[in-house]
Parts: structure tokens; C-alpha cells; sequence
């Protein structure tokens, strides 16, 4: 679509045209619409013949493959817009997650800074790519519509008529401009009268339908795309357990503990790692990323920790000392014991558990698998004095995934 003007319904935008949603100037002189949703409730939008008049437009705009903007409010959506009826509750900020494809991205980015999100979907309508922060609540979609599209964002925070407000609005048309090149239509088509979608033939009306259940299976697609890439990306932080120290390891081992069904803490800084509970049983753990083997000061630092709970707390707790041996050395390179023999004496005096990051992760893998044992597979680490024995061949749960082959070069 070659993109000359927009228009605006609702609220004022600076540098665009604006109109009455309730008059009879018609939407169709423009090539996008950018709709304030809250404005059209708070102004003429309850109007029953101007709501008619205005869905019908907003069909007939997008049949011909233009673009409707709707900041989003939690309105009913489906009075204004020729869509089916969704779900939108109110909630608001300004943290936003973003998964969805690269020209959306490059849109995203330039004009993140000057939003905030008023509502969210807790139904699907399209293909969702903004989400509230660290949650899978969707506050911005791309619909397909006949030609067309209605993108669903976060309100620009528009405030006055000052400087801020011009400039706010320039950079969002200036993206939403590079936005719709990206958007097909691109080649200028033929216009009909409105009154020609009344009449059809089998075929086109076959075609047409084929159209709409392909979008909605693409739309499908998308959002498994989401999930899927979502879901690894969870799966894929476990490998700081074979790979990883410091404060990301330590993250990932609380993560599995608490999935595994402990509350697990962070301790005071300064003091341990991790805090424990489980079935009415208390630990500390003391976990270290390391190039080499554990140590006997890693065991003591351990012992220091488990003293200073029983002092505060009065009782005593299991000593669990979780170490990412060799951390930089793959997997199948990693000959040498994780605890060597001259620190087994110390910590099976003191009834530590000495266990990798690596065997804790074929604890969960178990117990992902039969989850009738999770309890006893937990009990394992309370129970085992000096070293931890299960999951010490990391074959039997992982898989040595073949190298990927180089491609060949061009003569």
C-alpha cells in the first residue's frame, strides 16, 4: 500500500487528520486509522447509527488492505470493529516483552519508549507479540482482516499539546510509515463500490473462505511458534547446571527446587546460598560454579552455613553442597571425580550431601517423567551422606546431540 495520510478517531494526533466518529465524513479518503478507543467511549461512539456506520467502513477500509491503529482500552472492542467479540481487562505500565517478527520489531523499538499498555487480551483475536513482562498477557496483536490489518497496541503517552506531544506523535508516524510498506497489500488495487460485496459466485465465495480458515490457521501457527520458542528458551536456561556459576547457577538450582516442590530461598547476602524446606525438612545448600573440582573450603564454607542456622533457628538443617565441577570442560571430557577423596572425610563427618548441578538435573528430568516419585527422589539428597550416587552417568538422561554440518562453500 502506498501510504499518503491517516486519520484519527477519538483523540487528537498531532500532524494527522482528525473527524468526528459520530459525523458523516467518510474514512475512506485515508489509508490508515488510528483509533483511541477510550476517546470514542467518552465522546459520540454510543451512538447505535454512527457505531453502524462506522463498522461498516472499517470493513469496507480493510477489504481494500488498509491498516486500522487501535490504542487499546478495556472497552468492548467488538461495538466499534467489525470483529468478533474478545475479551479485554484493564491493567497498565510500561514493561514489555516482545516476540513476533523482525518488521514488527524494527516498529517496536522505535516507539517502545513512548507507550504504556491500559489493557489486556485474555482471549486470542490475532497474532500477539507484545506481552506484559515475564507474563504471557498480551497487550499487543496483528489481526488479518480481509486485505487488511488492525494492529493493537499500547496508547501513546500523549499528555497536552506541548513539544513532548509533537514529538511523540512524529516519531510514532514516522514508524508506523516503514511499518506499513512491510504490510501487503503493496501493489495499488482496484476499488469497488461497497455495494459489490453483496453479490459473489461459488468460487469466489469458496476462495474467500479457504482465505479466512488459512488465516486462522496461520494465526494458529504463530502463536504455537510463540509458545514453542517461549518453552525452549525455559528448557534451554537448565544448561547453566552443566555450564554455568555464580548467580545464574544458583537462580537455575532454586528454579528446580521450587519445580520439584521445596521452597527454596536465596539466604542472607552474605550468608548461604539457598535456603530449603521440604516436606517439613530443612536444608542450606551451598552451590559453586567451578573450572576444577570441589574443594574442602567448599565444604567448610558449607558447614559455616548449616552452624548458622542451627543458631538462628534452633534446628538442624541438612547440609547439601551442589557443585558445577569442570564447568568449562564439555561433558564427556569431564574424567575427574567432582569430590575428591581428601574432602570426603570432612563432609561425611559433618553427614554433608556433595552432588553436582548435573545430577540435579537428571533428578528433575526423573522426576518430570515420574512424577509418583518426586518426593523420594528429593528425600535422596537428605537422606545420602558424603557423595551423591544417582545420575552420576550423565548418559542415562542427556542426549549427545550430533554437531551440525558445516555448509559447503561456493565456488
Amino acid at each position: 500500500m502506498n501510504f499518503r495520510k491517516a486519520l484519527s478517531l477519538g483523540r487528537g494526533f498531532a500532524g494527522v487528520n482528525e473527524i468526528e466518529f459520530n459525523s458523516a465524513r467518510t474514512i475512506l479518503d485515508f489509508d490508515a486509522v488510528f483509533i483511541d478507543t477510550a476517546g470514542l467511549v467518552e465522546g459520540n461512539g454510543k451512538h447505535p447509527h454512527a457505531i453502524q456506520f462506522r463498522r461498516e467502513e472499517f470493513s469496507e477500509f480493510l477489504a481494500l488492505g488498509r491498516t486500522i491503529v487501535v490504542f487499546t482500552a478495556p472497552v468492548r472492542l467488538e461495538v466499534f470493529l467489525p470483529i468478533t467479540a474478545v475479551g479485554v481487562k484493564p491493567i497498565s505500565g510500561n514493561r514489555v516483552d516482545f516476540k513476533g517478527p523482525d518488521h514488527l520489531k524494527v516498529f517496536w523499538e522505535s516507539v517502545r519508549g513512548d507507550t504504556q499498555f491500559m489493557a489486556h487480551f485474555t482471549s486470542a483475536l490475532g497474532q500477539d507479540f507484545l506481552y506484559v513482562s515475564a507474563t504471557n498477557k498480551s497487550v499487543g496483536t496483528m489481526v488479518r482482516q480481509e486485505r487488511g490489518h488492525i494492529l493493537f497496541l499500547p496508547w501513546p503517552k500523549i499528555h497536552g499539546h506541548g513539544p513532548s506531544y509533537q514529538e511523540i506523535c512524529s516519531r510514532f508516524v514516522t514508524a508506523f510509515r516503514k511499518l506499513d510498506e512491510h504490510l501487503p497489500p503493496k501493489k495499488q488495487t482496484v476499488t469497488f463500490p461497497a455495494w459489490s460485496t453483496h453479490y459473489g459466485w461459488e468460487r469466489e465465495h469458496q476462495l474467500r473462505t479457504n482465505l479466512t480458515s488459512l488465516q486462522v490457521q496461520a494465526d494458529d501457527l504463530s502463536k504455537k511458534i510463540i509458545t514453542t520458542t517461549s518453552d525452549l528458551e525455559i528448557e534451554d536456561k537448565l544448561k547453566v547446571l552443566f555450564t554455568g556459576k555464580g548467580e545464574p547457577l544458583v537462580e537455575t538450582v532454586i528454579s528446580v527446587l521450587v519445580e520439584l516442590g521445596a521452597k527454596a530461598v536465596p539466604g542472607e547476602p552474605g550468608r548461604d546460598d539457598i535456603v530449603v524446606e521440604f516436606e517439613g525438612k530443612h536444608a542450606v545448600v551451598e552451590v559453586k560454579g567451578k573450572k576444577s573440582s570441589a574443594a574442602e573450603a567448599d565444604a567448610a564454607q558449607l558447614e559455616k552455613w548449616v552452624a548458622g542456622f542451627k543458631e538462628q533457628n534452633g534446628t538442624d538443617p541438612k547440609g547439601i553442597l551442589l557443585i558445577d565441577a569442570y564447568c568449562e570442560t564439555p561433558l564427556n571430557e569431564r574424567i575427574e571425580p567432582a569430590f575428591p577423596n581428601q574432602m570426603l572425610k570432612y563432609s561425611t563427618q559433618r553427614e554433608h550431601c556433595l552432588a553436582t548441578t548435573t545430577q540435579l538435573l537428571g533428578l528433575l528430568l526423573e522426576a518430570r517423567v515420574h512424577p509418583e516419585k518426586r518426593v523420594d527422589l528429593v528425600n535422596t539428597l537428605f537422606s545420602t551422606i558424603g557423595v551423591y550416587t544417582q545420575f552420576a552417568d550423565w548418559e542415562t538422561f542427556l542426549i549427545a546431540l550430533p554437531t551440525a554440518p558445516t555448509p559447503a562453500k561456493k565456488n
